[in-house]
């Protein structure tokens, strides 16, 4: 039978597999927020020119995602209280303590607080009727008004919440504890996680992060950098005497080893789609040049590739 730290990384790795759920099924073609954005984007086309529909279009999209942060963010918060209810069984103390109520609200504002900056910009577009391009975007470029800046930022928050709330429910209860980074080991860790797996704090101090990306060199808890699969687990120091850690840090070298898959498809890192041209960086096709005709997206894209 696993020993209370395995048990304990299990429990740590069980979380950064929920929240993976629960951020693709926030970043899904069909969930709320591509839904609102969907919503607003209708209501400005061909509307851009009239800052009072402008306006109300902006508050209808305010007030949904309002309301799905709220839901994602209390989804995050339950992810990090199972786990603290797991860690805690394992040890035998008992049920974790209840997390404060408006532990989302700091999120939700911040998230708010995002969206506000990009609706004002939108709003300031269509006072000056500069084009409705700018606002809704087109073949050639994006609009201010897109849900990608707001989804990185909730993502963020969802693994920030989750943390949170571990770090609740079990603060009272493993008073006397170290904490210890625990990393999604697979060809997608960063270097800066698989550096850090195993890496073992105490409680008031921060981990030392190295590699890229990251958004800091010491930092008290994940997400480390956007996008960040690492969560943590509280570990009473008897435990510590194991091999566990040992074989963490192993598991790290040797995938950091390993050749990262590439961000390439075939060959080609520009392809056609009518007559635009695509770039294939990051993971995923960017829009990269429209052109008068299919033939010259083509001739285009097959002279970039050479």
């Amino acid at each position: 039978m696993p020993d209370p730290h395995e048990r304990s990384i299990a429990s740590a790795l069980k979380s950064v597999q929920q929240l993976k759920k629960l951020t693709d099924r926030m970043r899904g073609t069909n969930s709320a927020i591509h839904r609102a954005y969907r919503t607003v984007l209708r209501a400005l086309k061909g509307n851009t020119d009239n800052p009072a529909i402008v306006t109300d279009a902006l508050i209808t999209l305010e007030d949904s995602i309002r309301a799905a942060a709220a839901t994602y963010y209390d989804d995050a918060l339950a992810v990090g209280m199972a786990q603290a209810q797991r860690d805690l069984a394992i040890y035998g103390l008992g049920q974790p303590d209840n997390i404060d109520p408006n532990s989302a609200n700091l999120a939700i504002a911040s998230t708010i607080s995002l969206l506000h900056s990009q609706n004002e910009q939108a709003l300031s577009i269509a006072r000056l009727d500069l084009g409705e391009e700018y606002i809704i975007g087109d073949a050639s470029r994006r609009g201010i008004i897109q849900p990608a800046p707001i989804l990185s930022e909730m993502s963020f928050w969802l693994t920030s919440l989750s943390v949170l709330s571990y770090e609740q429910g079990t603060k009272r209860k493993m008073p006397e504890v170290v904490r210890q980074a625990v990393a999604q080991i697979d060809q997608h860790t960063t270097r800066t996680c698989l550096n850090v797996h195993g890496q073992i704090v105490g409680e008031d101090e921060d981990f030392h992060l190295t590699g890229t990306p990251k958004y800091a060199d010491d930092m008290h808890d994940p997400p480390f950098h956007r996008g960040c699969r690492t969560s943590i687990a509280k570990i009473l120091p008897k435990y510590l005497d194991d091999e566990v850690t040992a074989g963490m840090r192993e598991d790290a070298i040797e995938q950091g080893k390993k050749p990262k898959p590439s961000t390439m498809v075939g060959r080609a890192h520009y392809r056609v789609v009518g007559k635009r041209v695509q770039k294939f960086w990051a993971g995923r096709w960017h829009r990269y040049k429209t052109y008068d005709t299919n033939l010259a997206a083509r001739y285009a894209a097959a002279k970039l590739n050479k």
